[in-house]
């Protein structure tokens, strides 16, 4: 496929709305065909934003139009898994936000269904696997630079949080990136999680844990370690580091400039995640794009990587209700997955 690649986006908020108006200014050979959400007005708003795209009324008439070439979601979690299985009913290639699906069960079934067909159609949207910082703590690793990679420790903060935040909340939105994180840095798979958590603030819902400390056992006797905290108010800060055999690698805190002034040292710090990730969301979509034209599996996530997550975030679910170590199953990846990918991320070479 030469020409450019016409993108249906199903999901019109806050996520969707960015990934729409990346696809229309700043990924090359790309182009917003169609947009789908239930609120029309705001689906319209963006369509007439990106070029004079069509608005849909329908989102599985957006997946079966001849004019859509892929397609992307960015709707309600609960929509991901039926829109997916849609996109591999019409042969379409399909980038998902995450979750994949909202049971590893019903996740496992989008990777059987995409196995029957006998090639990769599904990305996931888990994007840290094009950050620039992060891809240069993967290629330390790779590199064997601080020898075998013994431990991954995350740490994972918003600024603000709302007062009623259920625990599975915080595990699904939050904690899945940094668990997609310790799997891709260290190449190893979670076979065991202890998670515990705490609310911050007296005036939360009773139901709310807005403060998590996460650990797992890795295959290869690895250990992992993340801090989730959804309310430390100063603003919105991600960072992975990989302790290894003969020395560490961290990810560099982004920032434009640092600032020394009245006997203090001062750099910005991000408010929200559309900020902190701008660059990984447009290069996630220029690597999905090109591997789309190209017909070749996209360097991202896959759906088994979104599987895997699934089940990972199921049994980090469990461990929080009842305070015990949970094994995590650890299945075999399919032939299909253990193709070797496009180069990781266009920032990676």
């Amino acid at each position: 496929m030469t020409r450019n690649i016409a993108v249906g986006v199903i999901g019109t908020g806050e996520m969707g709305t960015r990934h729409a108006h990346n696809l229309h200014r700043l990924v090359p050979g790309a182009s917003v065909a169609g947009t789908y959400d239930v609120d029309r007005d705001r689906a319209a708003r963006v369509a007439a934003e990106c070029g004079g795209a069509t608005p849909f009324g329908d989102p599985h008439e957006l997946i079966r139009d001849p004019s859509v070439d892929a397609v992307l979601i960015a709707s309600t979690d609960s929509t991901h898994a039926a829109f997916v299985q849609a996109c591999l009913d019409a042969g379409k290639p399909v980038m998902c936000e995450k979750p994949l699906a909202q049971t590893a069960g019903d996740a496992l079934r989008l990777v059987q269904a995409e196995q029957a067909l006998g090639r990769r159609l599904i990305a996931v949207g888990l994007m840290r696997r094009f950050d620039p910082q992060h891809l240069a703590v993967r290629r330390v690793v790779k590199a064997g630079g601080i020898g075998k990679g013994l431990m991954f420790k995350g740490t994972h903060r918003n600024a603000r949080v709302p007062t009623h935040l259920p625990g599975q909340v915080l595990i699904t939105n939050s904690a899945v990136h940094d668990i997609d994180s310790a799997r891709w840095l260290l190449g190893e798979e979670i076979t065991e999680v202890f998670v515990r958590g705490m609310r911050t603030r007296p005036h939360f819902s009773r139901e709310t844990v807005d403060m998590m400390l996460l650990q797992f056992r890795l295959t290869n006797g690895g250990l992992c370690t993340i801090e989730v905290t959804a309310a430390a108010g100063y603003g919105y800060e991600v960072s992975a580091e990989v302790v290894g055999e003969a020395g560490t690698v961290i990810t560099a805190q982004p920032a434009d400039a640092v600032i020394r002034l009245r006997g203090q040292i001062a750099a910005h710090v991000d408010q929200i995640w559309l900020d902190r990730f701008r660059q990984a969301y447009v290069d996630e979509l220029v690597g999905w794009t090109e591997s789309v034209r190209a017909g070749t599996p996209f360097g991202g996530a896959s759906a088994w990587d979104g599987y895997i997550s699934q089940v990972v975030t199921d049994a980090c679910i469990e461990a929080l209700n009842t305070g015990l170590p949970v094994a995590v199953p650890t299945p075999g990846m399919p032939d299909l997955y253990r193709q070797d990918t496009l180069r990781e991320g266009v920032r990676a070479d």
